[in-house]
């Protein structure tokens, strides 16, 4: 592992790209002694030292000697974006690390207003928040430094429970991915899955799937707007229950889902 023995990054307000690559390097097991500063000495040492990690502040990227700024040069990604890419082995399982990456890339596009993300933004409800947003809902007054800081590690703490939802998630998909092609298929064309499969309704290659469920097997539509799991499931024999939607059932048994799944 890298080594090193400080973090430095800005302070007054924090956003969701300083916190989150904080939060990535814990995940990672680092521990270091958090300081934010923009003391230009402090800075500028800090900057010159390979012991040291900067991000977000200093003016510098170079992941050698460990500074990950980006706002000097436009095209870079956010300080989270930054430490991900350099870290990314010891974050994230390699299978995983395209899916979590789209985590990643959404901190950076709030944080570099890449692809004009706000202008899009604007269009959603008021309330709407994304993570960006609940992170630097942690932000208290900028003029308390030591209330800021502790806020900064309340906010660090929930990113970190967001980070390993997402690798979780990242994970889960992964295996999703490399199952899908062992699905079975029937004549017309309802998929049967072994393993509880996230992607199948991504992939829009068929109406209806079979899935194991905690109370035996469900069959669940891609969409309700484009077909139901018919109401008359609920007369075969092991019937569970059946969504007042439409969207899925659960029959126990595999076989009589699976001949249920034919007449479809």
């Amino acid at each position: 592992m890298t080594s090193f023995s400080k973090v430095i990054t800005h302070d007054t307000s924090f956003h969701a790209d300083d916190v989150i690559a904080v939060a990535l390097l814990r995940h990672a097991g680092y521990d270091f002694e958090l300081i934010r500063t923009r003391n230009p000495q402090i800075l500028a040492d800090a900057v010159a030292d390979s012991s040291t990690l900067i991000l977000d502040v200093g003016g510098s990227y170079d992941p050698a000697k460990l500074n990950f700024d980006h706002h000097q040069d436009m095209e870079l990604s956010s300080a989270a974006g930054l430490v991900y890419e350099h870290f990314k082995d010891e974050i994230c399982p390699a299978e995983a690390q395209v899916f979590f990456s789209r985590f990643i890339a959404s901190i950076d596009a709030m944080d570099t207003n890449r692809d004009n993300i706000f202008d899009l933004w604007a269009t959603l409800p008021k309330g709407f928040r994304n993570t960006s947003g609940l992170i630097g809902g942690f932000n208290r007054e900028v003029t308390d430094a030591d209330l800021q800081y502790s806020q900064f590690e309340k906010a660090a703490a929930f990113a970190l429970e967001i980070i390993r939802n997402e690798i979780y998630k990242s994970v889960k998909k992964a295996k999703s991915e490399a199952e899908y092609n062992d699905r079975m298929i029937l004549d017309n064309n309802v998929a049967v899955f072994e393993q509880f499969s996230t992607v199948w309704k991504e992939k829009k290659e068929h109406t209806f799937a079979i899935l194991p469920h905690a109370n035996g097997w469900r069959i669940q539509t891609v969409d309700t707007n484009i077909a139901k799991v018919p109401e008359n499931i609920a007369d075969l024999d092991g019937f569970v229950f059946r969504h007042a939607s439409g969207f899925m059932a659960v029959v126990k048994d595999k076989s009589v889902v699976v001949d249920f799944a034919q007449t479809l």
